[in-house]
């Protein structure tokens, strides 16, 4: 099955415009995940209840340094290099305070049990499977202590087949290049249950040349939360909680969904 559809294609086929990988760029990758409210949320959430907290799929690390703040001894896992060492850059001087590890938060061993693990941003669409599901959630609970907790959000419901319209998701400009971005994003519904995202991203320099073009590819897992609770009791979570957000409001059909589970 093809990377690619619509615009994107076009451009790739024309040569126009170059395949990469969104997570190579760390610093693009803060751009387009922006601070928000599910921030402070997994903070608080794993300050109340102290001790250890794993931070999987940490990407940049946006995480760790208020985790760090909060008095908590914290681990990241993601599987990009250059993500992880934008996360030691962000600590500078506090990095020998977090443990930054790459790894696969299907497949991964820790000797140390946490007393709280968090899958934030939606992490949890990358798992395509059931299989992909339950090696995650069985790695979570083989690491937490007992009455250890698991939150994570995730996309919900189901997907609308065919694609979508395209939709602008970022335009600001770098700090420190002062280079313009634009990004563009278009959706594909390939399943019910799976979705290809398109990105286009755009970048003006700050000099009067051209814009360079690239293209992002990746397909995401769209799950019902009933699915999702019937994986963490197969495992011997207990789910607490399945709300809409960091609101910890009821879950009444949105598009994204967070769960508190505990052991």
């Amino acid at each position: 099955m093809a990377d690619f559809f619509g615009f994107a294609e076009e451009l790739v086929n024309k040569g126009r415009a170059k395949k990469g990988d969104p997570y190579a760029s760390a610093e693009l990758y803060d751009l387009l995940v922006r601070t928000g409210s599910d921030d402070h949320f997994y903070v608080q959430f794993a300050k109340e209840r102290g001790g250890k907290v794993l931070d999987l799929a940490c990407g940049s690390g946006r995480l760790i340094p208020p985790l760090i703040e909060a008095g908590l001894e914290v681990t990241g896992l993601d599987l990009s290099v250059p993500m992880l060492e934008r996360a030691k850059a962000r600590l500078g001087p506090e990095a020998s305070r977090a443990t930054l590890v790459e790894g696969d938060m299907r497949f991964f061993s820790f000797t140390e049990l946490f007393d709280t693990i968090i899958i934030p941003y939606c992490s949890f669409m990358y798992m395509h499977s059931d299989g992909d599901r339950l090696a995650v959630l069985q790695s979570c609970y083989d690491h937490l202590k007992r009455d250890g907790y698991l939150v994570f959000d995730f996309l919900a419901g189901s997907v609308e087949l065919g694609e979508g319209w395209p939709k602008l998701a970022l335009q600001g400009i770098h700090p420190l290049t002062e280079e313009i971005f634009l990004s563009v994003v278009q959706i594909k519904g390939l399943a019910t249950d799976l979705r290809l995202l398109n990105q286009i991203n755009y970048v003006y320099p700050k000099e009067p040349k051209l814009p360079q073009i690239s293209v992002y590819s990746s397909k995401e897992a769209v799950v019902f939360p009933e699915r999702i609770t019937e994986l963490l009791v197969t495992i011997g979570f207990e789910p607490e909680g399945v709300y809409n957000n960091s609101s910890l409001q009821e879950y009444d059909g949105g598009e994204e969904c967070l769960i508190v589970a505990y052991k």
